[in-house]
């Protein structure tokens, strides 16, 4: 591995090329699949209040199917990052802010939130392990 920093320019890549691939479901859901395939580490968990998702099919399916699968088009917007590394391992924390215009209604929706993330390293460099969303009370 590098130093710090570009490792932490890594692990925000990776989570940019995360919300791309979300981005992308709404739109091209084959494309998304494909773009997420290099996102997960096989142990993955995801845990966006709706109970736990256990492994990359899982999370890709729940974000292409349920998450963009009712748009139009889908942004997330990243801000506020905060990444924190030791060794192979990492944690990041992100404000998001996505908007999407819904199917059914054409209405316009706006997601307000948090992402707290694990990162692991490995031979083919940084996989997210998990995924803590969470929304403002």
């Amino acid at each position: 591995m590098s130093d710090g920093a570009d490792q932490a320019l890594a692990i925000a890549n990776l989570k940019a090329r995360y919300c791309r691939a979300a981005d992308t479901a709404a739109e091209d859901v084959v494309v998304a699949r494909a773009m997420f395939a290099d996102i997960f580490t096989a142990d993955f968990v995801g845990d966006y209040g709706y109970g736990l998702l256990h492994g990359p099919a899982a999370i890709t399916d729940f974000l292409c199917d349920a998450i963009a699968g009712g748009s139009v088009w889908m942004i997330h917007m990243l801000h506020s990052p905060r990444i924190d590394i030791d060794g192979d391992s990492a944690t990041g924390e992100w404000v998001v802010t996505a908007q999407s215009r819904r199917r059914e209604t054409g209405e316009i929706s706006l997601v307000l939130g948090r992402y707290a993330d694990v990162f692991q390293h490995g031979e083919d460099g940084w996989r997210i392990a998990r995924i803590t969303f969470s929304r403002p009370v």
